[in-house]
């Protein structure tokens, strides 16, 4: 049987992702390596690991150096159930070794948050809420509404994994959608496959669209990427939603922005830091809601993410073709 180890900063986390059952077949499918290594006895046991052939990981593996993989020197494959590898796969695909994400599975949560807050966005939901809390306020036409579902336009920041899945549930809606991706812009036929009307500029994007979604990666060349003057161009009662990072939004400029403009309405699943320091505007501007990074799997969702790892898996066993192994131009292109 393949030799394999579990690998993580957070020794808790495999009990949370996998689950005792899933844990338990690895057990029974794998010669598993007795201990859960971490960093504080990674030198200790490495000299132990020279037989591995697999290693098993989620939020939290380990950025190990080729060094340190070197001295694994049958490893063959990484199986991540969690979602991006940017932080710690380049020194393994170096090596020729197969690393596998579940960025996949920890998407469809994700998406799945965006179309609801995108579609309550285009009724004018949030906007509305507040006016009614105002009251008194008759049905019609007093109350504030949106601009409506049919026939509106949405703006994706950035097409990753989050939002190839998000435009695949759009595709349910009669919904104009624009995009920036620069990846994308020597690929028209993947364009209009996806069902994006025509890629833009980020100012095009704030200028346009009636919901903004953000799914900018966490690269160093995004950090403040949105900023005020973007923020400033947003039309009457439109959205920005942000399930990407919240480097990549300049705070301070969104800020003034919302303050001036209480029409608009930011949905912040993510800040920078996380959470807002103490005394933070983004708590108490009436515009802006906050919620603690739950877009993604979280609870029953994160078992998903461990099947898609434990299904390739299988498929390496038999030689099978992987879905989600990733490879060096992926890791360029996307999270």
């Amino acid at each position: 049987m393949t030799q394999a180890v579990l690998m993580g900063r957070t020794p808790a986390n495999f009990e949370y992702v996998y689950g005792a059952e899933r844990l338990e077949w690895l057990k029974e499918n794998t010669i598993l390596y007795p201990e859960i290594i971490t960093m504080e006895n990674l030198a200790e046991k490495l000299p132990e690991l020279s037989e591995t052939e697999v290693i098993f990981s989620s939020w939290g593996m380990l950025p190990l150096t080729e060094e340190q993989i070197a001295a694994m020197p049958k490893l063959k494959a990484l199986f991540y159930a969690a979602g991006s590898v940017q932080a710690f796969a380049a020194p393994f695909l170096n090596r020729n070794i197969t690393v596998v994400s579940a960025v996949e599975a920890n998407a469809v949560p994700v998406a799945e948050f965006c179309l609801g807050q995108i579609l309550l966005a285009l009724k004018g939901y949030f906007a509305n809420t507040r006016k009614a809390k105002q009251g008194p306020w008759n049905l019609w036409p007093a109350a504030m509404a949106g601009k409506g579902i049919y026939g509106e336009t949405v703006a994706l920041l950035d097409i990753g994994a989050v939002s190839r899945h998000l435009l695949r549930l759009l595709k349910n809606f009669n919904i104009r959608v624009i995009a920036v991706c620069d990846y994308l812009q020597s690929r028209p036929e993947e364009v209009k496959e996806l069902g994006i009307d025509r890629l833009v500029s980020i100012e095009e994007a704030f200028r346009e669209a009636y919901a903004i979604s953000s799914h900018f990666p966490d690269k160093p060349h995004n950090r403040g990427i949105l900023r005020k003057e973007h923020f400033a161009v947003m039309r009457p009662g439109a959205t920005f939603i942000n399930t990407g990072r919240g480097a990549q939004v300049d705070e301070k400029g969104l800020v003034e922005v919302f303050r001036s403009r209480p029409d608009l309405t930011a949905l912040l699943d993510v800040t920078c830091p996380e959470p807002p320091e103490a005394g933070s505007p983004l708590y108490s501007l009436d515009n802006i809601y906050l919620s603690t990074h739950i877009a993604g799997s979280i609870n029953d969702e994160v078992r998903r993410m461990a099947d898609y790892v434990l299904d390739e898996f299988r498929r390496w066993r038999k030689g099978e073709a992987l879905h989600y192994a990733v490879d060096a131009k992926l890791l360029k292109e996307r999270a």
